[in-house]
């Protein structure tokens, strides 16, 4: 069974309340037996990834920050990362503008609307907002190519977005926060890039993705068979796509579920 798994974290295989994917480890545990490809596709930072990647045994590439990088382990499948940069453990392609270059933006901002990006932010504070433990939020502030950022009155979201736009940002949403990232770059590009390269390892692969919020809508529009998990109080997003597939239930049960159901089904259509 040829398939590349992408998911978003938070609200998907990460429950938005505790954070915890307990409910999805059947179909964790059924894809490391399969060997497919589960790539990580969120807004969280590289070092939140790969704390994660550790406790859950994955091995597979990654993407961060809302596309901003992908990071391929060294050694991967064998794979030729064209375009890509040695750093550490990884290869890293770079889709993302530098940090610096959104933290400035929004500390103009500041003058006009009534802003507060993680750069402003103690850990304690993203801790209390997010749920997260301390040290968590701490990995959180450590950021590469984003800035997640809420805003007092969000009538202002046109406006900034407007600013935002004409220096080369653009402004996205996700389950808990607006989030400045380079105009160049979304997970649907990252997705894109990550499966010219994967694909010569697997040949063709079908490709799922899970994500519950705006900011997936680029990685649901790029794989073959999109998948919406709930928001457990919103509800689905609100979203029309070519297969869709809508998760019986939010978090890691949808999740869990919809990954089941997805890889019976594409086991029964092998010869």
């Amino acid at each position: 069974m040829q398939v590349i798994i992408f998911t978003d974290l938070d609200g998907c295989l990460l429950d938005h309340d505790d954070y915890s994917c307990e409910a999805a480890k059947p179909s964790l545990e059924r894809i490391k037996r399969s060997a497919i490809p589960l790539i990580i596709a969120t807004s969280k930072t590289r070092s939140e990834v790969e704390i994660l990647r550790r406790d859950l045994g994955l091995r597979d590439p990654f993407i961060v920050e809302n596309g901003g990088g992908i990071f391929f382990p060294l050694g991967y499948r064998n794979l030729i990362v064209e375009g890509g940069e040695l750093e550490g453990d990884y290869t890293i392609v770079r889709l993302g503008v530098p940090y610096p270059i959104v933290r400035g933006f929004l500390e103009r901002m500041k003058e006009r609307f009534a802003v507060r990006g993680f750069g402003d932010l103690t850990s304690a504070e993203i801790a209390e907002l997010t749920g997260l433990s301390p040290e968590q939020a701490e990995r959180a502030k450590t950021r590469d190519f984003t800035e997640p950022f809420v805003l007092e009155r969000e009538e202002d979201i046109v406006s900034l977005r407007e600013l935002a736009a004409a220096e080369g940002i653009r402004i996205t949403r996700g389950g808990r926060f607006f989030h400045l990232i380079g105009i160049r770059q979304d997970k649907g590009e990252a997705i894109r890039i990550a499966c010219n390269i994967l694909r010569k390892s697997t040949g063709h692969s079908t490709t799922i993705g899970l994500g519950d919020s705006e900011n997936d809508l680029p990685m649901l529009r790029q794989v073959d068979i999109p998948v919406v998990i709930p928001h457990p109080e919103r509800g689905y997003m609100n979203v029309a796509l070519p297969g869709l597939i809508r998760a019986k239930e939010p978090g890691s049960r949808g999740w869990n579920e919809a990954v089941e159901r997805l890889l019976n089904q594409l086991e029964l259509r092998e010869p």
